[in-house]
């Protein structure tokens, strides 16, 4: 009886060596590795992280989920290492070299081999930064394989949703339900699922923010939609950039405020910091502050998921333009009211116009009086106004009339 304890103890402790339905086991023989520490994170109720520590490059890792999880592995430091699909009972082997971390291979389960399987043949492409290219790849491996937990995998790794927000939310609804635990998808389709909502994409209303001393008298702006033909709504943070500002500016300057507005509202933590920030702008734009940042009732339906982001409407308050692009909302606005622009507008004022204006007469003026021979008697000069402080045809005609009269 007791020779039978003894081995009824030996087979559990083996058993439990090899992993069991309680736990998913890990074995990973990673080249360059060392002993630098690893951790592993997945979510199950939660956040779960575990630190372990190889020997040569070689250790276990052991987790626990009911449910087919993405598993991301990386070192104490936050270099990633490699991403995988595991489930209790499951006992992956895992091979690798930190000098080719886009090559590895991966066995135990048919989604973590197909996995690292795509992630191997297509590295030189994922690392490239086309994102227009990646995301090709990724919509195609998608609708190939739906019903493979690889490819929700791959949709929510590889997949840059910024600006593609409707493919994103098109592909997750190609995957076959089985085939998209939640686990491996996470909050990927209720983020993308909210950029595409009617709330996020229907009508701009009223929008009042606070303002803070850019206007002596009012100590809020407001922005109502029939007020101008189109407006840009440009939501910043701290470092919102120059050419965000330069937009702003050229815009506000090149059309009439019948035609165009700006409203921009900046989401940092208190309204003094705020001020100080948008002192150097000389704005003629509005400007608030948003407490709360962008849950702010102000805008919260609009769904704002990240800054900068930029909104063009119409006077119905219909989005003709959301994303993440200035340019791209700068070249909507531009399309739209082209033959509103003022003359002479460029979006290269400060090489072409401004600087010209201000400095071209003065430099002709000094080139021509020091290139003069020595000889010859210095010649007075007389700047010529740019063309566009020459009287305008409107002028003459106003002058004609008042003759007339």
């Amino acid at each position: 009886m007791r020779k039978f304890n003894v081995l009824m103890i030996m087979l559990l402790v083996l058993l439990t060596g090899c992993g069991n339905d309680e736990e998913f086991v890990i074995d990973c023989n990673i080249r360059g590795l060392g002993s630098e520490g690893v951790e592993m994170t997945y979510i199950n109720r939660g956040v779960q992280r575990a630190v372990f520590h190889p020997v040569d490059g070689k250790v276990t890792l052991r987790g626990s989920s009911a449910e087919p999880v993405l598993v991301e592995v990386s070192t104490s430091d936050g270099r990633p290492l490699f991403t995988c699909i595991a489930a209790n009972g499951d006992e992956l082997d895992v091979k690798m070299d930190t000098d080719t971390p886009g090559k590895i291979e991966i066995k135990g389960n048919d989604a973590s081999r197909d996995y690292s399987r795509f992630i191997s043949a297509n590295d030189s492409l994922l690392r490239s930064g086309d994102v227009a290219a990646v995301n090709r790849l990724v919509a195609e491996e998608v609708r190939s394989h739906p019903d493979r937990i690889s490819s929700a995998a791959i949709l929510v790794t590889c997949f840059n949703a910024r600006g593609y927000e409707l493919e994103a939310d098109s592909l997750v609804n190609v995957l076959k339900a089985d085939a998209r635990p939640s686990g491996v998808v996470g909050a990927f389709p209720g983020k993308v699922g909210e950029q595409v909502s009617a709330d996020a994409r229907g009508p701009v209303k009223a929008i009042t923010v606070y303002c803070g001393h850019q206007n002596d008298r009012d100590t809020v702006i407001r922005y109502w939609p029939s007020s101008q033909s189109y407006t840009l709504i440009a939501v910043t943070g701290r470092n919102k950039g120059d050419s965000v500002r330069k937009v702003l500016r050229t815009l506000t300057d090149s059309l009439h405020q019948r035609r165009f507005k700006a409203l921009e509202l900046c989401v940092m933590a208190d309204s003094v910091a705020w001020e100080l920030s948008i002192r150097r702008d000389s704005a003629k734009w509005m400007q608030g502050w948003l407490p709360g940042s962008v849950a702010n009732p102000a805008i919260r339906n609009l769904q704002i998921p990240s800054v900068p982001f930029f909104i063009v409407a119409d006077s119905m308050g219909r989005q003709v333009y959301r994303g993440h692009s200035v340019t791209a909302a700068d070249d909507s606005i531009r399309h739209r009211l082209s033959r509103f622009l003022k003359k002479n507008d460029s979006k290269k004022e400060d090489e072409t116009d401004t600087k010209a204006t201000r400095t071209d007469s003065r430099e002709k003026d000094d080139k021509k009086v020091t290139t003069a021979p020595a000889s010859a008697p210095a010649k007075t000069t007389q700047k010529r106004l740019p063309s566009r402080q020459l009287a305008k045809p409107k002028d003459a005609e106003i002058m004609k009339s008042a003759d007339s009269r």
